[in-house]
């Protein structure tokens, strides 16, 4: 998920700040969130739907909708295996 969210923030063209802002948590708790080091509550998650038109599936399990699995979605170049 991590990949996911930095992935969404970098196509919205949002800081970690203005991120964190837009859907009611801390700058520290969004770093988080991009780091792995936690994960979105349901309700964080819910207002992150809300806010950027993205499916909890797209969040979860990065689909194919918007992001080549083969590619990395923040850099768009392909994933070293």
């Amino acid at each position: 998920m991590k990949v996911t969210l930095k992935a969404l923030r970098a196509n919205f063209n949002l800081s970690q700040r203005e991120m964190a802002r837009i859907v009611g948590v801390s700058k520290r708790t969004w770093q988080n969130y991009e780091q792995g080091r936690t994960v979105p509550s349901t309700a964080v998650l819910s207002n992150i739907e809300k806010q950027f038109n993205v499916s909890y599936d797209e969040l979860i399990f990065c689909s194919k909708k918007r992001f080549n699995r083969n590619k990395d979605p923040v850099l768009d170049k392909p994933i070293a295996n």
